[in-house]
């Protein structure tokens, strides 16, 4: 009996810790400026056939908000409206150069397009919210620590930008952007300002 007793203590312990490790993450994403999930599409994942490229639909996955939080559906995400999906890492130099390209897009374009990120085979949350937080991408961030978007959304280093409008690939971008200028192009042509 005393055996059980001090085993559900340990398990509740074990528990107990398991929560206070989420609740400390989404503090600390809290604190960082960035925002949870709460407004993505969450649910069931559809499971779609095919990979990205321009012109296809988004291919369906149901990834994680970064740090915890609700599994979102990226087809149903991306859906409706103009989304900017950036994969990126903290490991990643180019992502470093590309963050404040990204970051300026976001002030100017984040009326009229949704911006989520996506923190890509890396498995220390914090150092991706530390990462985001400095590098001003303050939108909701997914995380993908086991890199299952690899072969459907065919990446192949990052970071990766996808544009896509009402669920259909507009542009997708392999590499860092080049300019301010080449990145509000591609968002320009998305939401119908040039063709």
């Amino acid at each position: 009996m005393t055996r059980m007793r001090i085993l559900a203590a340990v398990m509740t312990v074990v528990m107990l810790a398991g929560c206070g490790s989420d609740a400390n993450i989404a503090h600390e994403r809290e604190e960082a400026g960035i925002p949870d999930c709460s407004r993505l599409s969450s649910g069931p994942v559809s499971k779609t056939e095919g990979t990205a490229a321009e012109g296809q639909p988004m291919p369906d996955v149901g990834l994680q908000c970064l740090g915890e939080g609700p599994t979102i559906s990226m087809a149903s995400t991306t859906s409706t409206g103009v989304t900017l999906v950036t994969v990126w890492a903290s490991w990643c130099r180019p992502c470093h150069s590309e963050a404040p390209l990204i970051a300026h897009a976001y002030r100017r374009y984040h009326d009229q397009v949704t911006f989520l990120g996506v923190d890509y085979a890396e498995p220390d949350a914090s150092e991706a919210i530390s990462f985001a937080s400095e590098a001003g991408l303050t939108f909701p961030h997914l995380q993908d620590p086991d890199s299952t978007i690899r072969g459907a959304w065919q990446i192949v280093g990052v970071p990766v930008t996808f544009i896509v409008r009402d669920g259909t690939i507009i542009t997708h971008h392999n590499g860092q952007w080049r300019s301010q200028q080449e990145l509000d192009s591609a968002i320009e042509k998305a939401i119908g300002r040039t063709s």
